[in-house]
């Protein structure tokens, strides 16, 4: 419903049931399309219609009751039925009044069917993720909302952001997938991500490399890892014991004998033996 109040040099107040069409009918005017329209756009709509009339009052509208629609839920949800939902309500409203997804439903492929015609598909994720309302239309009077089962579900797990579950379309690639995650941690290695798959009789390991990314069509059931940088450094040296800034130096520069070293540490303590220091060495293959 919707309430007119006109006040001023006129006072009329009434009440009007917006029509299955989305029009209202005002007594001595006709009918005034409003359906799809915000309070406020609907006010300035009936100003500038019905203003000529009015000249010298104001003009302001109200929300009555709201119509109310029926939708059916089919599929995997959490309680499947026939739900009474108001008429400004979205596909959103109906699965939150379903319980929302079972375990095996989709979030990527939710279908609404009107009058026997598929009209929408909504992918939850493009909303999580992007703030995307694609798909996420007004529902109407009868339609059917289906919601199948999922196509991959895949788990990703080490040095990513949001290590989880995902529920990934059969068309979507390990870059997909990375991005879901939220990307690399800061200390991930990123030169190649694993992979490990279900065959028929037997596990299989595939190691991707980071140009392939976007190739690899992920199947459900993989889990992929991602694995840490090694800890080990490439450029430092280490000074210990009577200096007077012991710790890790940076090779290379300013730093490449015991001496340009030990003018980096601010010298040796006054206490320190001068006459000789020790310096470890380890080979290419970790021995001393």
């Amino acid at each position: 419903n919707i309430k007119l109040d006109i006040y001023g040099a006129s006072q009329k107040s009434n009440v009007y049931i917006v029509s299955p069409d989305g029009d209202i009918t005002v007594e001595g005017y006709g009918p005034i399309h409003v359906s799809g329209m915000s309070v406020s756009r609907a006010q300035s709509h009936l100003r500038s219609t019905l203003g000529s009339r009015y000249s010298s009052s104001n003009i302001k509208i109200g929300l009555g009751q709201t119509r109310t629609i029926i939708v059916n839920i089919m599929g995997e949800v959490q309680a499947p039925g026939t739900y009474t939902l108001s008429s400004f309500a979205s596909v959103f409203h109906a699965l939150y009044m379903a319980g929302g997804i079972s375990e095996l439903g989709t979030l990527r492929n939710i279908k609404v069917f009107r009058r026997g015609s598929l009209v929408t598909v909504v992918d939850v994720y493009d909303y999580i993720l992007n703030g995307k309302l694609t798909g996420n239309v007004r529902l109407q009077d009868n339609d059917v909302i289906v919601i199948g089962t999922y196509d991959a579900m895949v788990s990703i797990k080490g040095k990513v952001k949001r290590p989880m579950y995902y529920e990934m379309k059969k068309t979507e690639s390990l870059a997909s997938l990375l991005n879901y995650a939220g990307g690399f941690g800061h200390d991930a290695y990123k030169k190649a991500v694993r992979v490990i798959r279900n065959n028929d009789s037997k596990r299989r390991v595939y190691n991707v490399e980071e140009f392939d990314f976007s190739a690899f069509k992920i199947n459900d059931g993989d889990a992929v890892s991602v694995d840490s940088i090694i800890d080990r450094y490439e450029n430092m040296v280490e000074v210990k014991g009577a200096v007077f800034r012991p710790g890790m130096y940076q090779l290379g520069g300013d730093i490449t004998t015991v001496g340009s070293l030990l003018k980096q540490c601010d010298g040796v303590m006054e206490d320190a033996i001068t006459t000789r220091g020790v310096m470890h060495r380890m080979n290419p293959d970790r021995t001393l």
